[in-house]
């Protein structure tokens, strides 16, 4: 599985018992940084992985559609929860060639601490890079021109600027911004230009890739699509 996102964990969660499964993630940590807004309309579909305690340490915060999040702690946990099942979790690694092979696929990587490089035989690959984020002038993934992979299908990505700023910030928001106010006072916002800036300024910032589709952006979609993908693998 390339890429550290929900629906790839989600998907290994799912698939784990029947398979090895390994995850490729660029960056140094599981969930840091996330493009994932912190929006899930039902938190019972989180609630199949997550314990009482992990559920309550996040903190959900209920708004008209469901409740708010830190989808970086939600990955998280996911992440932990998979290591747990024994799914390999390889960050800081890339891949530097990938081809089809007479039983799936050869995957070389560089990375993944002191083992330093290696090749995995897989029968599946995953690509979920699109929920992904790479810094400027970061090192990418190899599988350029590669067929057969399997990829969660959230509909056409855009480019998008987020951010978090005080909630006190954000009592007048022009309408074309997609924000989730959570319960430590700050409010996710989220903007296809860079338009409104926060009087106080912003904690935090990001730009990045969502689905253009409002709806496709929430964890619930992303559960629901790492399941569909667990659900073809094993068809």
């Amino acid at each position: 599985m390339v890429g550290g996102t929900i629906s790839n964990m989600i998907s290994a969660i799912e698939l784990c018992p029947e398979y090895d499964i390994t995850i490729f993630e660029l960056n140094a940590e599981i969930g840091l940084p996330t493009t994932s807004p912190g929006h899930i309309h039902d938190i019972n579909l989180l609630a199949t992985y997550l314990d009482s305690d992990q559920i309550e340490f996040l903190r959900p915060y209920s708004i008209t559609h469901g409740h708010t999040l830190r989808s970086e702690w939600v990955l998280k946990h996911l992440g932990s929860l998979a290591a747990k099942k024994g799914v390999n979790v390889l960050t800081r690694t890339r891949i530097t060639e990938c081809y089809t092979s007479p039983t799936g696929f050869t995957v070389e990587y560089i990375g993944a601490g002191s083992k330093g490089s290696g090749q995995i035989e897989c029968e599946h690959l995953i690509d979920d890079r699109q929920w992904t984020y790479t810094a400027p002038g970061s090192k990418q993934h190899n599988l350029d021109g590669l067929n057969g992979t399997l990829r969660p299908d959230f509909g056409e990505f855009i480019d998008i600027y987020g951010g978090t700023s005080l909630s006190s910030d954000c009592l007048s928001l022009p309408k074309a911004v997609y924000s989730l106010p959570r319960h430590e006072g700050l409010t996710e916002v989220w903007q296809e230009s860079l338009d409104w800036y926060p009087q106080h300024g912003w904690i935090e910032t990001i730009e990045c890739s969502l689905p253009r589709d409002l709806s496709q952006r929430s964890i619930d979609a992303q559960i629901i699509e790492g399941r569909r993908i667990a659900k073809k693998v094993n068809y």
